[in-house]
């Protein structure tokens, strides 16, 4: 990837659904560009696809973390399973050092939350975690307070 690749994906995460002509404007290039490079940042899998971030996904689970897991041993793929199950696992990376997971976790309210980390504990290969509440995101998906 080079310069404008970079900075045609920076426009994109802050709004995919612009069109070809203003991003062309915005990076000075031609549309035929613009849509080569994106042509091309997909079949290379650069670019994943495009997704929607509904309002209702913060609003309804406002409670998120991160949670940090060590697995014993090759435990690795059954504990992924079982975490797979889960609802409030909302994404499972693998990670190198201390950590061996780390998950994305959102519930309703706290009470949910405390069931989903007691589930989370009791999944057989887990020998350690550490969890963080997310307090505020400071970027991300655009998300009004009040609405």
């Amino acid at each position: 990837m080079d310069d404008l690749d970079l900075r045609l994906i920076s426009l994109l995460r802050h709004d995919g659904r612009r069109s070809v002509s203003d991003l062309a404007g915005d990076l000075k290039v031609s549309r035929a560009t613009v849509r080569s490079r994106m042509e091309k940042l997909q079949v290379t899998g650069e670019i994943l696809g495009f997704t929607a971030v509904l309002r209702d996904d913060w609003r309804d689970l406002p409670i998120r973390a991160i949670t940090l897991l060590v697995v014993a041993g090759h435990n690795t793929d059954p504990v992924i399973r079982s975490l797979s199950a889960m609802t409030e696992v909302r994404a499972i990376h693998s990670t190198n050092g201390k950590w061996d997971l780390v998950l994305d976790v959102a519930t309703r309210d706290l009470a949910a939350f405390d069931d989903a980390l007691n589930r989370i504990r009791l999944i057989e290969g887990i020998t350690g975690s550490e969890t963080n509440l997310l307090l505020n995101t400071r970027k991300g998906p655009a998300v009004l307070p009040s609405q």
